[in-house]
């Protein structure tokens, strides 16, 4: 569930023992110890083996305790090590009845849509929610209508096939009547359908190095105003929800622990960079941590998936709070609304 995960392999005893210990401090926020562990979870060993598991434990670098008379609390270490053996149960039925629910309704603004999706997985997960919209550059054009508004200006129009309409003004060197605009709009429709903002800017660029495209008037205007309108790809935007439920973690009860998860939440660039990871890798990704790239997310962990139209990723959605977090329910959760979105983004 990351980029690079080499399973780390413990004797049978230690893995079930540390994965109690993490199942029973995700329970109760609090350090762990080897009598609570025998008598709430079923090892089939004693206290004194347990203890002394969790000492090897320790040693490894999977334990940690905080004082000398307290239990034992999973590190960061600990937690990867869960993840990455963690055999996920199906998502409950309750979970995907609400999610499916949710998208019943056809899609009309995808602003609200996107709003409503952080909105479900704060209040499913009880965590903050994000989700990034869709990068306009990252969506297949479906048509473009190019029209004169007066001389040397142009209003683009193109319309992308997850139904946005977006429009340019463009000033353009000559003056083109109506006629010439409608046969640069076939020019550009026959050649840049089905391709996205990204992948037409980048064939208009090779078009326009082509000997062709230097003796032919008509031909080099229309690419001219089709790179017009494939520049400048607005920044995506974020959608947050949910900080407040955030910070009734016990973790948060420390100020600076407050003051941490909402300085990473308020600035939503470091946010944007992890996000923009997902659509990389094209998969879940689990970050714990100092795994997180930017150190104003080094004390919590994302659990974030991509959204998708047919093979494009669109976007991404994400959970984020401490790193005891509950993989078992946040992971499934993510997962299956993602694919939610991207089926009610289809239709």
């Amino acid at each position: 569930m990351r980029a690079s995960s080499k399973h780390d392999e413990l004797p049978r005893r230690q893995h079930s023992t540390l994965l109690a210990a993490i199942h029973e401090f995700i329970a109760t926020a609090q350090p762990v110890g080897s009598h609570q562990l025998v008598a709430r979870r079923s090892l089939g060993i004693r206290a004194a083996m347990v203890r002394n598991l969790m000492a090897e434990l320790d040693e490894s670098g999977y334990l940690l305790q905080p004082h000398t008379s307290a239990g034992r609390v999973p590190t960061e270490r600990a937690f990867r090590y869960f993840v990455d053996h963690l055999i996920l149960p199906p998502i409950r039925f309750a979970d995907r009845t609400q999610i499916e629910l949710h998208y019943s309704a056809p899609a009309s603004d995808f602003t609200e849509v996107i709003r409503d999706t952080s909105r479900l997985l704060a209040l499913m997960t009880g965590q903050a929610a994000v989700v990034m919209a869709r990068r306009l550059e990252s969506v297949q054009l479906k048509q473009v209508q190019l029209l004169r508004l007066r001389e040397h200006e142009v209003l683009a129009i193109f319309v992308v096939a997850t139904g946005g309409v977006h429009n340019r003004l463009l000033h353009t060197d000559a003056d083109y009547g109506q006629p010439d605009l409608d046969r640069m709009s076939g020019y550009l429709n026959e050649s840049l359908g089905g391709r996205t903002l990204e992948q037409a800017r980048e064939w208009i660029a090779q078009q326009l190095k082509q000997e062709r495209a230097l003796y032919d008037e008509f031909m080099r205007a229309a690419l001219v105003m089709g790179g017009a309108i494939a520049r400048n790809p607005s920044q995506a935007e974020i959608y947050v929800e949910g900080s407040s439920k955030a910070l009734d973690q016990p973790e948060f009860a420390d100020p600076a622990r407050m003051r941490e998860l909402l300085r990473a939440l308020d600035d939503k660039t470091a946010l944007l960079d992890l996000l923009e990871r997902t659509l990389i890798q094209s998969g879940l990704i689990v970050s714990i941590g100092s795994e997180n790239f930017d150190a104003r997310l080094s004390g919590l962990s994302v659990v974030a998936s991509p959204y998708i139209s047919g093979a494009h990723p669109l976007g991404s959605l994400a959970v984020v709070g401490p790193v005891r977090m509950d993989y078992e329910r946040v992971i499934p959760l993510v997962s299956y609304t993602a694919r939610a979105l991207s089926r009610a983004l289809e239709h």
